[in-house]
Formats: structure tokens, sequence, C-alpha cells
């Protein structure tokens, strides 16, 4: 796996940047977002007359305004990095100026977090999937994709870039690289899963080479989005779980949501250590840090009021808001 190094920074906050990310990541973070967010700050600030490394208001509210084109995810993402630089400089004698809490307008989605119930419902209709020869492969592929999706809780993009060569059937691991944020990352699977996914390959894969995809349409292609978001659509409509709508859902990305949720809720009920597990949660789903996947201790304690008081006695005070801001993964 590629290590993100530090080094290349070259504006006037160069020797701070290399030292606060170099805290980051000996603190156990890869930080790949952060890096490439500041990396950016370190260009845009070259047209500053920078002195004693202040970074002035005049900087912060510049690098604040949103771009041409730019979503309000990837602007509060940016604004935030360089709250915590801001942070970091103060610490160390210099100054940083904090910009106000400012809140953005999200979309409206709210995470939509399946029973055991649906979900059982949802894998026995994927199963009863038939033959096609429009699709010849795709009553094999879509029942394992989609337990893939909640058994590991990845992104569906990772899954249809997935090739060959990346699935380790014989130890049960799923090589992901060039994520989301340029992240790599080795995801063991639950032992029934990998069952799964061994017969899987030996049935459809044994002639094919370690480029070709995992999931593929008839033409050897891989899947796109749309494809498995209407499919999906379907099977809930079979299963007998309503289509809520486009904001509401559930959507495809729902059974990653639902993955984090009920680890997180078995380790709640378990008395788990989540102040010990998150950071190890956060690397087995691909966070490029611990702000995303901390969102998820709400968002169980929502779905579950039941484990609320455990959620709150397990981690206290120890994750606190920062910057008002919704954390995107």
């Amino acid at each position: 796996m590629k290590k993100r190094t530090v080094g290349s920074f070259d504006g006037p906050f160069a020797p701070m940047l290399d030292l606060f990310v170099k805290q980051k990541q000996a603190l156990g973070y890869e930080y790949v977002g952060g890096y490439n967010a500041l990396h950016v700050f370190d260009t845009f600030s070259k047209k500053y007359d920078i002195k004693n490394y202040e970074l002035t208001q005049n900087i912060v509210l510049d690098w604040a305004q949103k771009r041409p084109n730019e979503n309000d995810t990837t602007r509060s993402s940016r604004i935030m990095y360089l709250q915590h630089f801001a942070t970091f400089l103060n610490s160390q004698g210099y100054y940083g100026y904090l910009a106000p809490t400012q809140k953005y307008r999200f979309s409206q989605h709210t995470a939509y977090i399946f029973t055991k119930t649906e979900l059982h419902r949802l894998f026995e209709s994927l199963d009863q999937m038939t033959y096609s020869p429009l699709s010849p492969y795709r009553h094999l592929s879509l029942p394992l994709l989609y337990r893939m999706l909640y058994g590991c809780g990845f992104r569906i993009s990772e899954l249809l870039n997935l090739t060959v060569g990346e699935v380790d059937v014989e130890k049960g691991i799923i090589h992901i690289h060039d994520a989301k944020n340029g992240n790599e990352r080795v995801v063991p699977m639950a032992k029934s899963l990998a069952v799964r996914c061994r017969a899987y390959v030996y049935e459809v894969h044994m002639q094919h080479d370690k480029d070709f995809p995992i999931f593929f349409k008839k033409d050897g292609t891989s899947y796109c989005v749309s494809n498995i978001e209407k499919h999906f659509r379907e099977q809930l409509w079979i299963a007998g779980i309503p289509y809520l709508g486009k904001d509401l859902g559930p959507r495809v990305h729902d059974l990653r949501h639902t993955f984090i949720c009920h680890r997180l809720r078995q380790w709640a009920e378990e008395d788990v250590d989540l102040t010990t597990m998150l950071p190890i949660l956060s690397k087995y789903v691909g966070h490029t840090g611990l702000a995303s996947t901390e969102y998820y201790l709400k968002l169980t304690a929502e779905a579950f009021p039941d484990v609320l008081d455990k959620v709150e006695s397990l981690t206290g005070q120890v994750f606190p808001e920062v910057g008002g801001i919704i954390y995107e993964e």
C-alpha cells in the first residue's frame, strides 16, 4: 500500500504544513484527504505576503469562497482542513484565524437503516433470481454484490471497479485500490461471505485474467452505478420494502450505512470500548479520518433508541463536534 508522504510543500507555510501532516500520520492517520486539500492551499497561499506563518482572516475567508461548480461537501471539507491547520498553528505559538462556524446546506437525503428482517427479505428475493440470456451471470453476480455491500460496507463504486486479481478467494481478502480520496485498503470478509465469493469466482471467472471485472455485463464490461440503482429499486419492490423517493431512499449506499450502524449497535450491546474500535472501523470502511465514522454514532442511536444510553456512556465527550460541519465520507 502506498504511503502518503510529506516534504513536497513549497509555499510560505511549507515547514508548518509538513510538521502538521507528520503529526497526523504519527497519530495513525493516513490523512489523504487532508494532505490533498492542504497541498492545494499550499499553492493558493503563494499569492499572499505571509510573515511568521500568520494565517490571517483575509486568507481564510478568501480560501472559504465557493468555487465555480463546487459542491457544498467539497467546500466544507477544505474549510475544515484549514480550520484544523489554524488550530495547529495556534498551538505552536503562531496566529491562525478561526472562521466562525458556518452551516452548509447539504442533500436532504436521510440515511435509511435496514432492519435485519428487511435484509433477510431482500437477500431471499435476490436468491430467487433466475438465468437470463440477456445477462447470463446476473443471477449469480448481483446476490453476491449486495451481500458484499452489506457484509463489508463497501461503496458501490469500489465493487464495480473490482477486478479478479484484487480478490484473494483463498484468504478471503479483498484488495481495494485507488478508492475515494486515493485510498487503498485490504478488507477481510466474514467466513460465510468468503465461501460465497470463492464459489462465485470458481464458477464464473476461471477463464478470465486478473484485470477482468468481478461483476460484469454480457459484453464483459463492468456494470455502471445507474444499472445497479435501477435493479436495486426493483428488488426492493419484490422484497416488499417501500421505496420512498430520491431523498428518503432506500438507496444502494444505505447498505453501507446499515453495515456500519449494525456493527456499532452490536459493539454497544457488548459494551465494547468504542474509543478503541472506531479507528479500526474507520480504516475498514475506507474513511479518511474518524470524523466520518463518528457521524454514525448519532445515526446508530437514532436508528436504535435502545442503545442510545450505551453509546453515550461508552463515548462520553471523547468525540466533540468540530465546526458544525457535516462530514461526508
